[in-house]
């Protein structure tokens, strides 16, 4: 079934509720739903209910709720702060790693970060960047559209560190694996900080403000990945390894 959010609304079984306009279009012309097409409905925040449409046209839909279903969220709770990448580049990280399960995503500028964004271009690309958030949430079925906050400075993310475990892809670490480090525990608290570089990777001085800082530097094999490669690689894996991908399915 497919899913709509319905932000800002007391989402209750029996009730029934109006789509937002911005989804009308996708679901009369693109999926062709019609009167009594069942569907889900999410208040985007964890809450979620099958429904039949009782109303559908390009000006208004309507929902009538009726079961509540539980959310396709992981226990692993993980933040994804990613050094800005060039292009549609980082339109594809945002889009996978909410497929793949994360909470919370913090663009960042790193030394090496090619793109610098102007305070009329940052509001464009997090305006967007939320918005391919929000329609990847509803493709996978998630009742979670996750947190896309404003760009962060390379200071400002390491307060962030520290709280939480935090792993840094980098190619020049040469002794922890990022396998080897999946085969002990993982976080007891279920937070983890990702951390991924730009194109260039991190600077040694801006890896070694991180380790100093409480993050752990890990490497993922012999061969060098793009940014938008090791994000999702890194994702999937600790997903795999501590989160709910490949796990039992419990509805």
């Amino acid at each position: 079934m497919h899913v709509f959010f319905v932000e800002g609304t007391s989402l209750a079984a029996g009730s029934e509720v109006t789509l937002a306009p911005a989804d009308l279009n996708h679901a009369c012309r693109v999926l062709r739903l019609q009167k009594d097409s069942p569907v889900i409905v999410s208040d985007g925040q964890g809450l979620a209910f099958k429904g039949i449409i009782t109303a559908l046209t390009p000006r208004e839909g309507r929902v009538r709720l009726a079961a509540a279903v539980p959310p396709a969220e992981s226990p692993l709770r993980v933040t994804l702060m990613q050094a800005l990448v060039k292009g549609e580049k980082m339109d594809l990280i945002v889009r996978q790693a909410v497929e793949l399960g994360v909470a919370r995503l913090v663009p960042v500028a790193t030394g090496r970060s090619i793109p610098r964004l102007d305070a009329g271009k940052e509001a464009g690309r997090l305006e967007r960047w939320r918005k391919i958030a929000r329609a990847a949430a509803a493709q996978c079925r998630r009742a979670v559209i996750p947190v896309v906050e404003p760009l962060h400075s390379f200071a400002e993310v390491l307060a962030l560190v520290g709280g939480a475990m935090t792993l840094v892809p980098w190619e020049k670490e040469r002794h922890l694996s990022l396998g080897a480090l999946l085969r002990q525990p993982g976080p007891g608290d279920g937070a983890l900080l990702v951390f991924v570089g730009p194109e260039g990777g991190f600077s040694a001085a801006e890896a070694k403000l991180l380790t100093a800082a409480g993050a752990r530097t890990v490497h993922l094999g012999p061969r060098i990945l793009r940014a938008e490669t090791a994000a999702a690689a890194v994702l999937g894996l600790v997903q795999a390894a501590w989160g709910d991908l490949g796990g039992d399915l419990h509805r």
